[in-house]
């Protein structure tokens, strides 16, 4: 099925560079992209934003039944290893999986047609996860086990492995399990300096932050860095490792803001995640929106460029390493892509890029495609 949409604001390639004009998909590929007015009939978009869609880099959806569970407490209260996240998840399973089949639901519904999750419980939450997961939302589970044996079964199962921490292992139980998950090309990550308490006690008793140890291990990508200094993301630089910056549900948890601004400014590959269901809903547009917020005030002279790469952290920049089957909008790729209509709040914004970033919420959603097939109106699952 041949489909041309015209007078559209379309952000292509991984620069996620403004092309005004139209776009012509042929089955599940695009096949043109141009500027101007197309011949022949086409469907005209109003001006609506043509963009990727939204990788969600960080998502526990297992906590979800525990919504706002989080108050009165701190941080190693509510996500610690005696945290109240471990209390939600003992609930009866029905209630978790209803939870979780919600949380999953107003992920794809927000724009975000894929999700890395760090799922707890071994193999059995693997597989509960497996068993619920969206046929049309991509599901990343990244596992994790109590010990080193239950690892291997886990892995055969899961996209990867996925550590609460770099104290979650011993040194060279934790080299081991990296050299078990590279072997056989899956993802491994851990959280790392989310907060400074960690950070301190993690300098006291090996004479290294966590991020130089979490980096020791060859990881995929790290969690968190909030409280990584300017020669940390240095470090993950040098290394090409990314982080995933969750602004949000540091800032509820009380735990700081991370450093985005200082990983724009030295060019960190960096994406956005938006961290437990129980803290903060996992819809990508207000992660967004706190991200810049939190950049600005950080850097004052923040604008277009600094805008550009916030969205491109959490559209496009993720998908090559995750191994997505889509990514950015060129011709001859995946014909996969949000249309964003231009109502009252996407009106009259001076830079497209900083008006997503700053204005835009799920419901200008005006269209989703997936391979060139509209799924705004199906079931979700």
């Amino acid at each position: 099925m041949r489909q041309v949409f015209s007078n559209a604001v379309i952000l292509e390639g991984e620069g996620l560079d403004i092309t005004r004009g139209y776009l012509v998909v042929d089955g599940s590929k695009i096949e043109e992209i141009s500027e101007g007015s197309p011949t022949g009939s086409s469907t005209d978009l109003n001006g609506a934003i043509v963009m990727p869609p939204f990788v969600n880099a960080h998502t526990h959806v297992g906590d979800s039944f525990g919504k706002d569970m989080y108050l009165g407490r701190r941080q190693p209260e509510v996500v610690g290893p005696k945290g109240v996240k471990f209390e939600i998840l003992k609930l009866p399973q029905q209630k978790i999986i209803s939870s979780m089949e919600a949380a999953l639901e107003e992920i794809l519904k927000s724009g975000t047609l894929a999700h890395v999750d760090f799922r707890e419980g071994g193999l059995a939450g693997v597989n509960l996860l497996r068993k619920i997961s969206s046929a049309l939302l991509q599901t990343i589970v990244l596992g994790r086990g109590e010990h080193k044996g239950e690892i291997p079964g886990v892995l055969a199962r899961a996209d990867g492995i996925g550590l609460p921490s770099v104290d979650a292992f011993g040194e060279s139980e934790l080299s081991e399990i990296s050299g078990w998950v590279r072997s056989v090309r899956k993802i491994f990550a851990m959280h790392a300096a989310e907060t400074e308490e960690q950070n301190k006690i993690s300098l006291k008793k090996t004479g290294e932050n966590e991020i130089k140890r979490a980096l020791a291990a060859k990881p995929s990508f790290i969690v968190h860095a909030t409280h990584g200094s300017g020669e940390d993301l240095k470090l993950l630089r040098k290394n090409k490792v990314p982080v995933v910056f969750c602004p949000r549900s540091n800032n509820i948890l009380s735990v700081g803001a991370p450093p985005i601004s200082k990983a724009v400014e030295l060019g960190v590959d960096f994406w956005l995640g938006t961290d437990n269901v129980m803290v903060c809903e996992p819809d990508m547009f207000e992660e967004l929106r706190f991200a810049w917020a939190c950049l600005r005030r950080e850097n004052h002279r923040a604008g277009r460029d600094e805008a550009r790469k916030l969205l491109a952290a959490a559209t496009v920049s993720p998908t090559k390493k995750l191994g997505l089957n889509f990514g950015p909008i060129s011709e001859g790729g995946s014909a996969t892509f949000i249309v964003l209509a231009r109502k009252t709040n996407l009106e009259h914004i001076s830079d497209i890029h900083a008006g997503i970033v700053n204005r835009a919420r799920a419901d200008n959603i005006r269209a989703f495609f997936v391979a060139g097939k509209g799924i705004f109106n199906q079931k979700l699952r």
